[in-house]
């Protein structure tokens, strides 16, 4: 059970550090942004099928950041309570 909470603070890192990454700041200056993607003419997937999915991702996962608080939240009394 211990290894099991373990593994769910560890995605909930992961989650956290993806949420927070600003598109116009960072992503698009590595070459990452959302205007990366393909052009969305259906000429089919591509070169680059996979970093457009990871970017598709990372779009969606900015969506996350108010469900976050909550459970960041829940993470926090959890180990204040229980260690």
């Amino acid at each position: 059970m211990v290894k099991l909470w373990v593994l769910v603070q560890s995605a909930l890192l992961f989650v956290n550090g993806v949420a927070v990454l600003n598109n116009e700041r960072f992503l698009e200056k590595y070459g990452w942004g959302f205007s990366q993607m393909g052009s969305g003419d259906g000429s089919g997937p591509g070169h680059n099928a996979l970093k457009n999915q990871v970017v598709g991702f990372l779009f969606a996962a900015a969506y996350l950041r108010v469900p976050l608080v909550g459970i960041n939240i829940m993470t926090i009394l959890v180990k204040l309570v229980f260690g």
